[in-house]
């Protein structure tokens, strides 16, 4: 690859992900808040006026994610059946393992899944004072993002009483970053469809869209200013699998089934079989590519939000809005909840959440909410899916 090809893949995502968000005012990080400082304005707490769920609901929803889940990874690896016996690809022997595989992370450029992002229309819609007119001239050239621009100006959440029939009002509705949100989630899925090696990502993106989504809700939920960076946060927390399938794919598939088959953990399959997991092979590919710290603190500890050296209310909202989209089975991010995940209620994320804001939320309300919220979001991501 020459230099001045590299030079742009290493910048393209910087230029791809910065939202100009013109719903709300876009501020700076915040400053890790310990607990001893507690300064950050009290959370808001939503009123409880369902009960909750029961749990028959609780054990129905599950068999369903994971009915769903299963038909998720069979479509994903391209097979007719899961098989229940990985063959054994001998690597761990091997003590050059990890020294291989970060050779190839360290000259991985760019992943198959999401090269159109950075053609022309999501470079123009990216700067800082785009106009209007060009937003609506670029969408129009695509009949797909035109058709879904039109379709969410008119849903129930946005639209007036009158029904939105031109491109013109449309975007001037929804405003620039909430095209450009849709844009990234048409272009992401459309790339994913393009099988590559044997895989088809594009309910790992699902899970991410819904992961995005759910985090920049809650963020609302509990303060009043919001992190603009924080739907690429969530939406690129998995990126470290699609990375690790693209240097070795026939080794991942059989992790990815492994995993299924919880013959062990994802993250432990990782190592064993490629000397790092998808946390640290993301990590890496994300400094290359010179993404914000907030996205590669996410990367590194969605799992683990209490660990993040910096960002971690925003890397908490992005554990919590990972384990709820699993939950709800939005999507299929390679691997399931399992018992060690926990139970919503008592997530570790909530007690970064508790010292960021200054008091524990009403995790109850927000559970209560945040199921009418998934109702509508699965509605949206099955009609942006078949839409591709």
């Amino acid at each position: 690859m020459s230099s001045a090809r590299a030079s742009f893949f290493g910048g393209w995502w910087v230029r791809l992900f910065g939202r100009a968000d013109s719903v709300r005012p876009a501020v700076a990080a915040p400053a890790p808040v310990t607990v001893a400082a507690k300064t950050v304005a009290t959370p808001v707490v939503v009123p409880l006026v369902k009960t909750g769920p029961t749990a028959e609901d609780i054990a129905a929803q599950r068999q369903a994610a994971r009915e769903e889940s299963a038909n998720s990874l069979k479509e994903m690896l391209q097979l007719e059946s899961l098989p229940m016996v990985v063959a054994p690809r001998v690597r761990t022997a091997d003590p050059k393992v990890r020294e291989r595989t970060l050779a190839e992370l360290g000259n991985l450029k760019q992943i198959p899944a999401l090269q159109s992002l950075a053609q022309g229309f999501m470079q123009a819609l990216n700067r800082p004072e785009v106009e209007m007119d060009e937003v609506v001239g670029a969408i129009a050239k695509d009949s797909a993002l035109c058709v879904r621009v039109l379709r969410l100006a008119n849903s129930v959440l946005i639209a007036s009483e009158r029904r939105i029939e031109d491109l013109d009002t449309a975007v001037q509705m929804l405003g620039v970053a909430r095209v450009r949100k849709a844009a990234n989630a048409l272009f992401t899925l459309r790339d994913a469809k393009r099988v590559t090696e044997g895989f088809d990502w594009r309910h790992l993106w699902i899970h991410a869209l819904g992961a995005a989504s759910i985090a920049e809700e809650l963020e609302q939920q509990l303060r009043s200013s919001g992190n603009s960076q924080l739907h690429m946060a969530a939406l690129l927390h998995d990126v470290g699998k699609i990375v690790l399938s693209t240097i070795e794919p026939d080794d991942y598939r059989d992790v990815l089934v492994a995993a299924w088959n919880e013959n062990a953990r994802l993250e432990d399959l990782e190592r064993e079989r490629f000397g790092v997991d998808h946390r640290e092979a993301g990590v890496i590919f994300a400094r290359h590519n010179g993404l914000p710290e907030v996205v590669i603190q996410a990367i590194a500890h969605h799992d683990r939000p209490e660990q993040a050296e910096s960002h971690r209310f925003e890397v908490a909202l992005v554990a919590i809005a990972n384990y709820v989209s699993k939950a709800h089975g939005l999507g299929f991010s390679g691997a399931r909840l399992d018992a060690s995940d926990g139970e919503f209620e008592n997530l570790p994320a909530w007690k970064v959440v508790e010292e960021t804001c200054g008091g524990r939320p009403n995790i109850e309300a927000i559970e209560v909410e945040m199921r009418s919220f998934i109702k509508t979001l699965r509605v949206e991501l099955r009609e942006l899916r078949e839409g591709v």
